[in-house]
């Protein structure tokens, strides 16, 4: 009986979690996707190199195009039960969003 109680709870915190994102990352996928069509604005410096300047600009795109796959992945590992790895599939665009203003700092500081 306590193992059902805590699958059902955990059932619930996910359901949660997955609501919160949803609603959100449909809340921030447009200004996020205008943040990575202005990256392109990155060669106004004439100190950036091609390739740096376009990986870049690929990274700021990678961050509002995962937010479909986070849709996908959290809700079907919703659906068969894996609530632990729906939580963590909440989390793909911050992850990629905290890799790709890294790497901008990163070719700032050292290749700028």
């Amino acid at each position: 009986m306590n193992i059902s109680i805590d699958v059902e709870d955990d059932r619930k915190k996910t359901k949660r979690y997955a609501w919160i994102a949803t609603i959100i990352y449909l809340v921030l996928f447009p200004f996020l996707f205008m943040f990575a069509a202005t990256s392109i604005m990155i060669f106004d410096s004439p100190s950036m190199s091609v390739p740096f300047g376009l990986s870049i600009i690929f990274l700021c795109f990678c961050v509002p195009l995962s937010i479909p796959f986070t849709f996908y992945f959290v809700w079907s590992r919703y659906s068969q039960g894996e609530y632990k790895k729906s939580r963590q599939f909440c989390l793909i665009p911050l992850y990629i969003a905290m890799i790709a203003f890294a790497y901008n700092a990163l070719v700032d500081t050292f290749f700028h």
